[in-house]
């Protein structure tokens, strides 16, 4: 399944700029697990990943969906946005721009949504696009408090025990993120979904 669609301009750079995060990310996990006193078996197995494609996730050769990040995250104990590389020169005002926009995928499956991660700190932004017959991956937390705004479309907030909100463009739902729950695209069109989320305290 391919991506959404990017202008050719500057593909080159956000190229470069993906295998800059990829290798900051592979640094971090290496970093957290070290400081964890975690084999790369041991913290593959907790992470349900095979030992080569943590290896290879640690070198930087592999950039890791969502879904692997928050996975491996979950297995250190660990929020997801604390193995998002640093900004090795931080700015005050941090600009994105929809034509530099790197797709990647929820999670490994074929059939999965896409995302696009556009702010990464203590307050974390995210765009979804899901089409009809793609899947959002599983049950998501995290620490601190995460919102659901939807831009386009509708779909229906599960949270774990608590039960199930339809939501349509407009709408939005925030909770303390510890609570477990996962989107269910609703309708027969697309859906695009922002999520916000903090690292907590």
């Amino acid at each position: 399944m391919s991506t959404p669609a990017r202008t050719s301009d500057g593909a080159s750079g956000a190229a470069s700029d993906e295998t800059q995060i990829g290798v900051g990310i592979g640094r971090q996990v290496r970093q957290a697990r070290t400081e964890k006193k975690l084999s790369m078996r041991a913290l593959a197995s907790a992470a349900e990943i095979s030992q080569p494609f943590l290896s290879q996730i640690e070198s930087g050769q592999t950039m890791p969906s969502l879904l692997t990040l928050y996975r491996i995250a979950n297995a250190l104990d660990i929020s997801p946005s604390a193995l998002l590389p640093a900004d090795p020169d931080p700015e005050v005002v941090h600009v994105s721009r929809a034509a530099d926009a790197t797709w990647v995928p929820v999670s490994e499956a074929s059939d999965t949504a896409h995302t696009r991660v556009i702010h990464a700190g203590e307050s974390s932004l995210q765009e979804y696009v899901i089409r009809p017959g793609e899947q959002v991956g599983d049950w998501f937390e995290t620490d601190g408090e995460v919102i659901h705004y939807v831009i386009e479309g509708a779909i229906a907030l599960e949270i774990e025990g608590l039960g199930i909100w339809e939501l349509g463009a407009g709408d939005a739902v925030a909770h303390p993120g510890a609570l477990r729950n996962r989107w269910h695209l609703r309708g027969d069109g697309s859906a695009r979904v922002a999520f916000v989320y903090t690292g907590g305290a």
